[in-house]
This record gives C-alpha cells, sequence and structure tokens, in this order.
C-alpha cells in the first residue's frame, strides 16, 4: 500500500473499527501492537487469530520500543499519558479518523454515511463486493458469516464515515451513500442545522466527478441530496426510496419481495424496516464496481442480499435458553431504537420483548429525553442502566432522568449496576420471552453473563 510506517502501535485497540484497522495493516505486512482496557470485546478473538495480543491499560511504558507511528481511537484524548509520550519521542500521532483519511488519499473511497444506518449498509456494501475482493473495508462491525481475506494492496477502499467532531470532513471521499441525516452528537453540534451545515460540507468535498446517493424518504437525507443535485452538477447524484418520484424507486410486492424501479430488480427482504439499508448497499456496490448504475450489474449483485445474514452487535442472536431468545444490538439513538423493535416485532409477532437499556453519553440522553422515552416505550419491559462512562467528558448530573419519564409510561425499573441489571432480568424473564441488551456501551458483556446464569 506504500504506507510510509511498517511498525504501527494502536491505542483503544479493541474497539470494532480500530480492531479491523489493526488486522488489515498486519496482514498488510505491518508488525501491529496496541492497549485497551481488560474488558472483553468481540473483537479479542479475531485479534488473537492473527497474533496481536493487546496490553492492558494506558501506560507509557507499553510504548517502549521502535513505533513508526501511534493511531488512537478518537475516544481517548491527546491527553492520555500514553499519547503525550509518544509526542514526546517524536513517533506520529493520527486519531482513528486522521488515519483513515491517509488511507484515502492512496486509494479511491468510498463511504456509508449518515446519523444511522451506516454500518450495517457499510456491511451489507462490503457482503455484496466480497466475493470479488481487492478492497479494503473498514466500519463500526464485522460481518457474522465470512472471515475476511484482507489484500496487501487493495484496489479501493470502503469506510463508514462519522459525522462526529466532522471525522467525515477529513476524507478524501471519491462517492458516497447517506442514509439519514437527524440530530445527534449535542457534546458536539449546536442544533439540527449545525448537522446539515456538516454533511453539506461533506457534499462540497466530494472529487470531482465522483458520486452521491442518497435516501430519498428520511428528511434530512433527501435535504442533503437535493443540496448535492442543486451545487454539484459534476456529481452522479441519485436518490431511491419509498417516495415514487425518486430515481430508483421501491415498490412493494406480495410478500416480503420488493421491485425497485428503472431497473426492474427485485429484492426480497426479512422485514420493511431494512428495505432501505439494502438498496443503498446495492447502489453504492454497483456503482463503485461499475462506476455507473448498470442494470445487468445490479441484478447480478441483487440475489446476494439474500444471503447476508448480519453484523456482530446490530440485533445480533446470542443465544437460547429455557425458551427464552437473546439478542444483543448497538441501538444508541431513538431513531435507532424504534427500528430495532419494530424489527423485532415483525419477527416475533407473538413474544414479549425485555430490553436492558444503557444510554451512551449523558449530553445525548439528556439533549433527545422525551425522543428516547417515546421510542422506549416499544419494549413491553425495560431495565434501565447508568449511562456509559464516555471518553468524550459529559459527566451524567441526573442518572435517573429518563428513568424519571419512563416509569410512568411502561413497566420500567433502574438498575445501579451490572450484577442489579442480572438480577432483575433473571426475576422477570419468562418462557417465550425475547431479551435485548442494548446500547453503545459493553451490553454485550452483560448478554453473556445473563446465558451463563442458565447453566
Amino acid at each position: 500500500m506504500n504506507l510510509p510506517f511498517r511498525r504501527i502501535y494502536l491505542v483503544g485497540i479493541k474497539g470494532s473499527g480500530m480492531a479491523r484497522l489493526a488486522l488489515l495493516l498486519a496482514n498488510g505486512g505491518c508488525r501491529v501492537g496496541g492497549c485497551d482496557g481488560k474488558e472483553d470485546f468481540f473483537t479479542g478473538r479475531s485479534l488473537a487469530e492473527s497474533g496481536i495480543v493487546p496490553d492492558v491499560g494506558f501506560d507509557r511504558s507499553n510504548l517502549e520500543g521502535q513505533w513508526d507511528a501511534v493511531i488512537h481511537s478518537a475516544a481517548y484524548p491527546s491527553s492520555t499519558d500514553i499519547l503525550v509520550y509518544a509526542k514526546e519521542r517524536g513517533i506520529p500521532l493520527y486519531s482513528y479518523p486522521e488515519f483513515l483519511a491517509l488511507l484515502s488519499t492512496l486509494r479511491p473511497t468510498y463511504l456509508a454515511i449518515g446519523t444511522h444506518g451506516k454500518t450495517t449498509t457499510s456491511a451489507m456494501s462490503d457482503h455484496l463486493l466480497g466475493e470479488e475482493g481487492g478492497y479494503w473495508a473498514v466500519y463500526g462491525s464485522t460481518l457474522l458469516d465470512r472471515k475476511d481475506s484482507f489484500r496487501k494492496e487493495p484496489s479501493f477502499h470502503l469506510f463508514e464515515g462519522c459525522e462526529y467532531q466532522d471525522h467525515f470532513l477529513l476524507y478524501q471521499t471519491t462517492g458516497a451513500v447517506l442514509l439519514s441525516v437527524e440530530y445527534d452528537h449535542p457534546d458536539y453540534f449546536a442544533d439540527l442545522a449545525d448537522v446539515y451545515d456538516s454533511f453539506k460540507r461533506f457534499v462540497d468535498g466530494i472529487e470531482k466527478g465522483g458520486f452521491f446517493i442518497y435516501n430519498n424518504d428520511q428528511a434530512g437525507s433527501k435535504a442533503i441530496g437535493e443540496y448535492a443535485k442543486a451545487t454539484r452538477t459534476d456529481l452522479l447524484a441519485l436518490s431511491f426510496g419509498f417516495d415514487q418520484k425518486s430515481d430508483y424507486p421501491i415498490v412493494k410486492e406480495q410478500g416480503r419481495r420488493y421491485r425497485i424501479g428503472q431497473i426492474d430488480t427485485l429484492l426480497t427482504v426479512e422485514t420493511p424496516e431494512l428495505v432501505i439499508d439494502h438498496l443503498g448497499a446495492l447502489l453504492l456496490a454497483t456503482v463503485i464496481r461499475s462506476k455507473n448504475v448498470d442494470p445487468v450489474r445490479m441484478k447480478e449483485l441483487a440475489p446476494r442480499l439474500a444471503t447476508f445474514s448480519g453484523v456482530v452487535g446490530r440485533l445480533e442472536y446470542m443465544g437460547e435458553r429455557e425458551g427464552i431468545l437473546f439478542f444483543d444490538d448497538y441501538a444508541h439513538h431513538p431513531s435507532e431504537i424504534i427500528v430495532s423493535l419494530r424489527e423485532m416485532r415483525t419477527r416475533f409477532p407473538d413474544k414479549s420483548i425485555l430490553v436492558l437499556f444503557m444510554p451512551h453519553t449523558a449530553s445525548r440522553t439528556h439533549a433527545l429525553l422525551d425522543e428516547f422515552a417515546e421510542a422506549l416505550t416499544g419494549a413491553d419491559h425495560l431495565i434501565l442502566q447508568p449511562t456509559y462512562a464516555s471518553a468524550r467528558n459529559d459527566e451524567e448530573t441526573d442518572p435517573l432522568a429518563l428513568y424519571a419519564v419512563l416509569k410512568t409510561e411502561t413497566d420500567c425499573t433502574y438498575a445501579q449496576d451490572e450484577d442489579e441489571a442480572i438480577a432483575q432480568a433473571l426475576m422477570r424473564l419468562k418462557e417465550g420471552w425475547l431479551c435485548i441488551t442494548m446500547g453503545a456501551g459493553n451490553n454485550r458483556a452483560l448478554n453473556s453473563r445473563l446465558l451463563r446464569s442458565f447453566l
């Protein structure tokens, strides 16, 4: 890949995106090391299989030896001791998005972006493109059904682009698909207009002659798409959605079948909530390979979507105990919670749903308090947990605020810690129920503990 570094150390290496980047670099011929906390994450197994054993903790002594560069998760500020030490030693220092930005200057780079939906759409695009290979894909999870074989010399990159702190503006982008634009990250964006401004600047920065594909059904995405069509006439700008005025409209047929207008292609989708992600991924993968929407190519790729089995942490099935089905889901924004619970109602219409929800960031929870309360009433039973300790320095001042709203709206209790959450769940769960650990914290570990409790 002509990288200027051969020995790279990653701080926060267990994070989903960071771990995937570590594997890409290791398989690309780099010597890779890293460190993280002692918590177990789903990435641990893949790192171990590649011979990468993370150091525990963030002590500067971990960085002894020869390193050409240090990459750190954006969750860790530059004041973190090990990063201060790297700077003192003169080792080139990159945040995770800064390093991806460097990679984007070396090969054509395509992004899935949006307030939500980008991880699933990235994964679906990866699944569609995977049989032919020849690229590096980095996003916030990993496919459930494929063991990656990483190419040392990729011809292009497929990245998930996050709007937080305008990270996606760093990339040299050839083309992108946009799923949604809503208010989020209140610790950075002042209001929805501020979020819109960030996405508009992203459109402004796409390479001349590139493309921009957008969801025409979601108001924010549609507004940004119309901005792209009005201001970037040099781009291939395409809309898709159930809105029949879209460039690629979706028409529901019988059962689980959906017809895509213009090219007369059928998609078979388990739940209607995922149709937009499916079509967004199909359009993205087609344009990446064909440089345009080639109907023949699109029809060839479409059947592969039927074999997409999901990604880690996105309504991932974890197991069954005594007739109870356990799932883990990363949903941490009200709109994501609504979609996840709606999907589970569609798949399991006769089952009661117990959700153990861990809010992620105090600023988001309080800025969207009413929206969270409304979204979470979609569960039959709810156990609220303390706000996940964030590295964003937004301390929780009223941990019971969400509970105070919800306790009068639904069957809701509050658990002070993991042990109490497990005890409450075990007292309430019944045969035939669904149990979902939900949130952007490390609730996956809680799910595993619950499963072990039945053995």
